[in-house]
């Protein structure tokens, strides 16, 4: 009798109990109901929370070393600025000076950590996070613009889907190619996307395994600046982050997988 109480118990409660903690907590930004969800996130995960895995269908990628005046240098050049992507055609900002030692005299110091600002209601996604002291996203973008670092003017805070594209699954700690991408922080940076259903969020890539999620705004993490390239940062869908058109509103792209999600 003990036996057959057990096993209905079992058979019950065991199951449900493992269905409620496979979805507790917010469902990724991709508008689907509860009962569509197949992913969950957990609530108060950490920056590197993988959300909806990595897409491995894509263009091998293809960097070119440029100068501090934007000319190219061959692969073995031990000096570089700047790294193009060939496949996207944006211009990355280089990082120097990893030693531990924070220098915001220089917006290209590897040890530079930031708050997430944008003072622009445009493009801010209706909260504009946090100005702190002054070292703030939106500040690190003039400073590099204000010395026309590069010889150019535009430079900008990637999306979530350009920065994660820097993403190299076959490294971590950090999970970029350290060829072109030298003192990169293991750790987590900050993209210009702000999450569409929570304004004080934005998200980001962690560079320690690869894994990109969303932070507060006033979190303090590293950048890397960006140029060229289609900057998709100022028009947001209902129940997304990334501004992407399509035809109607029954579907969303995830910001980086490009898995198409419903919203129904």
């Amino acid at each position: 009798m003990k036996k057959t109480i057990w096993g209905w118990f079992l058979y019950c409660f065991v199951p449900w109990a493992f269905s409620v903690y496979a979805f507790a907590g917010p469902l990724p930004e991709t508008g689907q109901s509860r009962r569509n969800a197949i992913i969950s996130e957990t609530a108060g995960a950490s920056p590197d929370l993988l959300l909806l895995g990595k897409n491995t269908d894509h263009t091998p990628p293809s960097y070119t070393k440029l100068s501090s005046t934007g000319n190219p240098l061959p692969d073995s050049a031990a000096s570089w600025a700047m790294v193009k992507d060939n496949v996207t055609g944006l211009i990355w900002e280089v990082k120097r000076n990893m030693d531990g030692i924070s220098n915001y005299d220089d917006p290209n110091d590897a040890d530079n950590t930031y708050t997430w600002y944008d003072s622009n209601p445009n493009t801010n996604g209706g909260y504009a996070g946090t100005p702190g002291n002054g070292a703030n996203t939106e500040a690190f973008i003039k400073a590099m613009n204000k010395t026309h670092f590069g010889g150019y003017s535009d430079w900008r805070l990637p999306s979530i889907k350009e920065l994660a594209n820097l993403v190299d699954s076959a490294n971590s700690n950090p999970s970029i190619n350290t060829k072109f991408f030298p003192d990169t922080a293991a750790s987590w940076y900050w993209s210009s996307s702000t999450s569409a259903n929570y304004t004080h969020l934005a998200w980001g890539v962690g560079f320690r395994h690869g894994y990109d999620s969303y932070n507060h705004k006033y979190f303090h993490g590293y950048v890397r600046a960006a140029r060229g390239g289609q900057n998709v940062t100022t028009t947001f869908l209902k129940g997304g982050v990334n501004p992407i058109d399509y035809p109607n509103e029954s579907a969303q792209e995830h910001p980086r997988t490009g898995f198409m999600m419903s919203l129904e």
